[in-house]
């Protein structure tokens, strides 16, 4: 298969990312390709790329691709080893793309200090594969210094994949926070194996779970759609015990993701759920939230109200948690929260997934006697199912200044049209 040029290897990378694109150093231009995109991180990228061929060699496993690296250092033949430009802020994506698959792959990049000039980087055929069938397939490979993951892409996740290969060095790089030094030492291929899939679970952990879980329960779910923490994992990366781990997700939780600890959220529900004692406002203060303290006032609203409820649904009383322990019911915002709705937790009703849709949409409301209120659109499908609601009382907090206030139900009426 004949090599593709550096404009036709820049020119995928713009096709693929499409419109997050705001700007670039010229399809021509000499490598590294430099592209700057916007919204999520990362939002400046440099990219060596390369053709990823089969390796079809005696030498070599048949159902490998590689790619033959060269960079600019390089040129000339140089014998001695190079590094890419890791000046700045940029992320570098080492890769190479396969014309015939359609399918691109990176290396971790960060775990290499140079590369000789003969360089061949592998990744198997079944990686291809899955990001086939998948959008994105990883691996681990034992390269790099303790390991690394690679990551297949097709063009249209060339944009997914680059987020998660962001990721994978952010966490790295805040685990080795707290982490003892020696966590990434390995001896073999098992220990590099252990290291590739605890960074998969973190990247799962911080991406794939709900924040307003318990720690313990995301854990559970990470495990689930990855790999389990077993107890050598755990000796590999220096903790004792799930405990030391769970401790060591918050900080990291709370250092990059912007997610509240404990104590953050424990400070908010004082505001949460303060006494009301006059006319409650509707809406929050004109106050600027960073991202932790945002998270922590979700966090802190959806334990209030839940708590308050014992977890149950106020209008069918159902407790549905799944295998993992996590609860189904949600805290619903009366006065809704797309129009900033105050977090309060009278501002607030527990309800299973179907009966909060009901009352978002307005097919349900509430009087200020908690008895609920249907629509009357006996033509619609739905009515037969919600009209046997109507008159029903829901089921309340014990504590009278954790129902649901007057003012707010009465806006939802109004907003609902129930009081027309």
């Amino acid at each position: 298969m004949p090599s593709l040029d550096k404009s036709e290897l820049h020119s995928l990378v713009l096709e693929s990312i499409g419109s997050d694109v705001v700007q670039n150093s010229g399809i021509d231009s000499d490598p590294p390709f430099e592209v700057n995109l916007e919204d999520e991180e990362p939002t400046r990228c440099r990219f060596y790329l390369f053709t990823l061929t089969a390796t079809g060699s005696e030498h070599r496993s048949k159902d490998e691709y590689r790619i033959d690296l060269r960079l600019p250092n390089h040129e000339g033949g140089d014998v001695s080893p190079a590094a890419p430009d890791r000046s700045g802020d940029s992320l570098i994506l080492l890769g190479g793309y396969n014309p015939e698959r359609e399918v691109f792959a990176f290396w971790d990049d960060d775990l290499y200090e140079s590369y000789s000039w003969v360089r061949h980087l592998q990744v198997k055929e079944e990686t291809l594969d899955e990001a086939e069938a998948k959008g994105v397939g990883f691996q681990h490979r034992n390269g790099g210094s303790g390991g690394e993951t690679v990551i297949a892409a097709k063009k249209e996740s060339l944009r997914r994949a680059i987020r998660m290969r962001y990721r994978l060095e952010q966490t790295r790089d805040l685990l080795s926070e707290y982490l003892p030094d020696d966590w990434r030492s390995i001896s073999s291929n098992n220990e590099s194996m252990r290291i590739h899939r605890f960074e998969l679970f973190a990247d799962y952990f911080f991406t794939q779970t709900e924040q307003t879980h318990t720690i313990p329960a995301r854990c559970n779910r990470a495990e689930e759609l990855s790999h389990p923490i077993t107890s050598h994992i755990l000796e590999q990366i220096g903790l004792s015990d799930r405990s030391a781990l769970y401790d060591v997700l918050s900080k990291v939780g709370h250092d990059w993701l912007g997610e509240p600890t404990s104590q953050d959220i424990e400070a908010e529900r004082d505001s949460v759920e303060e006494q009301i004692t006059s006319e409650p406002t509707l809406t929050e203060e004109e106050e600027e939230f960073n991202k932790t303290q945002r998270r922590a006032r979700d966090s802190a609203f959806t334990e209030a109200v839940r708590d308050a409820y014992d977890e149950r649904c106020a209008v069918c009383g159902s407790k549905r948690v799944s295998p993992a322990g996590n609860p189904e019911v949600e805290a619903a915002h009366i006065y809704p929260k797309s129009m900033n709705g105050r977090d309060h937790v009278q501002n607030g009703i527990a309800l299973c997934k179907l009966h909060h849709w009901a009352f978002d949409c307005g097919w349900i409301s509430l009087s200020d006697d908690y008895e609920i209120l249907v629509k009357d659109e006996s033509g619609l499908d739905g009515y037969d199912e919600f009209s046997p609601l109507e008159e029903d009382r829901i089921r309340l907090p014990e504590e009278d200044d954790k129902r649901p206030h007057p003012k707010f139900l009465a806006e939802h009426r109004q907003m609902n049209g129930f009081d027309s």
